[in-house]
Parts: structure tokens; sequence; C-alpha cells
């Protein structure tokens, strides 16, 4: 499996185990998805991610507090509820994928241009 997918694999984990919802979202976030780039994301989960590192970074963090335990901190229940929930479903979507064999294919958001980097333009799951 790719990078991204064993990250949302961890998350989806720590998802579905005890604790208050806020708590683990957070722990699914910041130990397993913060630190993927927009770039490392597929096309069909990209503007569910990018949602998901907004929702996560609109509060302003206190004093040495992370800014997605801000945000979490701020959100009810029942929106961090919806944010596991679209974790949940980018998952799903990066499984559904895999198993018909469809490519997941990265689109470069560079200036106009195709961005030269490790990561493959086209990135099958199989």
């Amino acid at each position: 499996m790719c990078q991204f997918t064993d990250c949302f694999y961890s998350a989806v984990r720590t998802l579905a185990g005890d604790g208050p919802v806020k708590q683990r979202l957070l722990s699914a976030y910041s130990d397993n998805l913060e630190c993927l780039s927009e770039a490392e994301i597929p096309e069909p989960i990209r503007e569910g991610f990018e949602r998901l590192q907004s929702a996560m970074s609109t509060v302003k963090p206190m004093a040495q507090e992370a800014p997605a335990a801000a945000a979490i901190r701020k959100m009810s229940a029942k929106e961090a509820a919806r944010h596991a929930t679209a974790i949940v479903a980018m998952f799903s979507e990066l499984v559904r994928a895999k198993s018909t064999g469809e490519p997941l294919s990265y689109v470069s958001r560079a200036e106009g241009k195709d961005a030269e980097s490790s990561v493959p333009k086209n990135l099958a799951l199989n």
C-alpha cells in the first residue's frame, strides 16, 4: 500500500477505537493525516481532504496548542463526528479504487505546470 493509504487506514483504526469522538478525531488527524500534503492526495479525495485540512486550521491556537487541537476543541461533537465520517469515506474511496484497479491520479496544483517530484503522476494501488 502507498503511504497515504496507510495513513488513512491508521486514521480509520483510531476513529474506531474507544473514547470521545473529539479525542479520536484529534488523534486520527494529528497522528496520521496532518503530515500529508495535497500533492500526495489522489484527485478523487483531494477536495474532501482540503475541506478537512481547512476545518482543522480555522481556530487560532492558544499557547503551545496545535492548530488541529484548537479547531477540534471549538467543534461540537456532531461536527467532529461529521469530520470523522469524512475520513472514513475518503478511505472507503481509496479502497474502492484499489479493488476496481482504477488508477488514482495525482494532479499537480503548481502554477500552470506539472511539478516534478518523487510522486508519480498516476499511481495504481495494485
